[in-house]
């Protein structure tokens, strides 16, 4: 399980380090929209703190639940065909498949960016805490659903790991938007 914890904390290190960056992009270009339907830069950093918030209410829980059950000394490893459904989750870091949002998701635009970005590093910290706590193994002790693509159940790395490829999704939409305003400076 080792392996599987190391994978997580480096999705988490590496998605968590980049989403940071776009805090200190170009003012301008975080409020750019390309069209009123479409959010910038600020709502979808808004939406990635809101996201996590929600999955961290679960991951939490989940996380107190697997240390009731924890038996020590037990290093519970994972069954056959176990990583298949990480390479599932792997899928949430694209936009290979349609999702709409519930409204408790949807940003408002009107965060101050020193207090998403606080909250996101907040954030970060409670996942590390978590993998720390779950090191043997533990985190597969408790199962939770994730209608998300059909994902079905997951166990708490799994949720996590799900955690950071949202986060990845939203990088690549902030890429996305980076490369229109650069282009439309471009042609202005």
């Amino acid at each position: 399980m080792r392996n599987v914890v190391q994978i997580v904390k480096e999705a988490l290190v590496a998605n968590f380090k980049e989403i940071d960056r776009y805090f200190d992009k170009d003012v301008v270009m975080l409020h750019y929209k390309p069209s009123r339907e479409h959010w910038n830069m600020r709502e979808v950093l808004e939406h990635v703190s809101l996201t996590n918030y929600f999955l961290l209410l679960v991951i939490n829980k989940a996380t107190r639940r697997a240390l009731d059950k924890k038996v020590d000394g037990l290093n519970l490893m994972p069954p056959a065909g176990y990583h298949e459904k990480f390479t599932a989750i792997d899928v949430i870091g694209s936009k290979s498949f349609g999702w709409i949002n519930p409204q408790h998701l949807e940003p408002n635009g009107e965060k101050d960016m020193h207090e998403v970005r606080n909250l996101l590093k907040q954030q970060f910290a409670q996942c590390m805490y978590n993998l720390s706590l779950l090191k043997n193994g533990e985190g597969r002790l408790v199962q939770t659903m994730m209608s998300v693509n059909n994902l079905g159940r997951l166990d708490i790395y799994q949720y996590i790991y799900f955690l950071t490829k949202h986060i990845e999704r939203h990088i690549r939409q902030m890429q996305k938007l980076e490369k229109q305003f650069e282009t439309r400076a471009v042609l202005i």
